[in-house]
């Protein structure tokens, strides 16, 4: 088959999906990607590299992964409808929100044979807060995403039960044509070998710096386990140049590093080196898919704290492998952080259960295989 994947931009194709287009070109399928504008400059650059020294086409739209300007979001429609002509796909592969709504309407308008619509999270859409012009956009938003899902021959992938009740329960999908893949998998191997003894006392926050992902929270909590007299130390690990409306500025991330309240190690593509110093791993994120930080966390044997949110709370078993705390709670945070860090036990306990959680559930050999799995159905 000819398979073109479609995503907001190519950092996340790189670290979400590439894995499958290879697995998909060594099944000996033709594969091709159309993104929007990139989200991180700092991202997109290492994406671009990588994608050139693999031979993976690629084409850039004009949409944006976090733009909500008219004329910029019709012209990178149109512009992935004729690259998708030009291209004669015989399977679209769409994934992020932007790449599902954009991808899944050229789909249809071309007459693409085939489609697969992998829900990875609503993006900031659907976690800011409800103002007049939001409400609006989101209701613009689920009125043409029906139309992206009305392909007559398609497959959904969700990677949380939320998301499957809700497509199910928006009619958007029958159960027939939905598929739970519990994210985009880890390769395990780089992260089940990592001892877990020595680490140092560090608390990691891996994401890129939004207030969607709860940094916020995550330096207000470590603010206060520090004044506590704690000697741990907190620290950010990715970008702060990402392209979204909930995106922190540099200069604020400094100002807390410069109050001694968090370290920033920016971005990092080895994260095994980074969570292998880890005992715990936080994640206060508002929604996510299936948040690929925190499989690699349990893959890293990392006890985790997170929200009790969409996604989040799939992505750990409570009271085993992890902590849940509510959504936007810098309080219950900081107290439950305090709790993990005075409880050296529990934390290798956490840590031990999470491994055996990320053999049975986030191989990435297992995600590759189910997914191989849904276009040869959708081939059939």
């Amino acid at each position: 088959m000819r398979i073109l994947y479609v995503v907001n931009n190519a950092a996340f194709f790189c670290s979400h999906r590439l894995p499958l287009a290879l697995a998909a070109r060594a099944a000996c399928h033709e594969v091709a990607l159309v993104t929007g504008q990139a989200g991180s400059p700092t991202l997109e650059a290492d994406a671009l590299q990588r994608l050139a020294s693999l031979g993976i086409p690629h084409t850039a739209t004009g949409f944006r992964s976090g733009g909500l300007h008219p004329f910029a979001e019709a012209r990178g429609l149109f512009e992935l409808a004729r690259t998708m002509r030009r291209w004669r796909p015989d399977l679209v592969h769409c994934a992020s929100p932007k790449g599902l709504l954009y991808g899944g309407l050229a789909a249809r308008m071309t007459g693409c044979p085939a489609l697969v619509l992998a829900v990875s999270g609503m993006g900031s859409l659907f976690t800011g807060e409800g103002s007049t012009r939001l409400i609006w956009l989101r209701r613009a938003y689920s009125a043409i995403v029906r139309i992206a899902y009305g392909h007559p021959h398609r497959r959904v992938i969700v990677q949380n039960s939320d998301d499957w009740a809700l497509v199910s329960k928006a009619g958007l999908a029958s159960e027939a044509d939905l598929r739970l893949i519990p994210g985009s998998g880890v390769p395990l191997g780089r992260y089940v070998d990592l001892p877990l003894e020595g680490r140092q006392q560090i608390v990691v926050l891996p994401a890129r710096l939004l207030k969607d992902k709860g940094v916020e929270e995550f330096v207000e909590a470590a603010r206060r386990i520090r004044q506590s007299g704690s000697p741990w130390r907190f620290v950010l690990v990715g970008t702060a140049d990402y392209e979204n409306p909930s995106a922190i500025p540099e200069s604020r991330v400094r100002g807390w590093v410069d109050e001694g309240v968090v370290e920033w190690w920016g971005h990092r593509t080895d994260m095994a080196e980074v969570l292998g110093q880890a005992p715990i791993v936080c994640l206060p994120s508002y929604r996510e898919g299936m948040p690929k930080a925190l499989l690699e966390a349990a893959a890293a044997g990392c006890a985790v704290v997170t929200t009790d949110a969409t996604g989040c709370r799939d992505a750990i078993e409570p009271g085993v492998t992890g902590d849940l705390v509510p959504v936007a709670d810098a309080v219950q945070l900081a107290a439950t952080l305090r709790r993990l860090i005075d409880e050296p036990a529990r934390q290798r306990a956490y840590g031990e259960a999470g491994r055996h959680l990320a053999r049975r559930r986030f191989d990435l050999e297992a995600v590759v295989k189910a997914t191989l799995a849904i276009y040869g159905e959708l081939r059939g």
